[in-house]
């Protein structure tokens, strides 16, 4: 088990970009929120993880640069 420090996590119900020059810029993880959320999320090394293989309440360390299609939600930590 690893321990993660966030300094802001905000929740995120909507396709959004991550990263510099954004409202969310200094992104290392994500967690799925209420509402069994859908949707992917594209990688800075480039590909996409869809939410639906991410488990609930587990911290998923990445560096993301968008939230694409996004229902429900997602807790965005900074």
């Amino acid at each position: 088990m690893a321990d993660y420090r966030a300094s802001k996590a905000s929740i995120v119900s909507s396709s959004v970009s991550l990263g510099k020059g954004t409202a969310y810029p200094n992104v290392w993880g994500i967690m799925r929120g209420e509402g069994n959320p859908s949707g992917s999320i594209a990688l800075a090394g480039g590909g996409s993880i869809n939410l639906a293989s991410i488990d609930n309440h587990q911290i998923f360390p990445c560096y993301p640069i968008a939230l694409q299609n996004i229902t429900g939600s997602v807790i965005v930590l900074e």
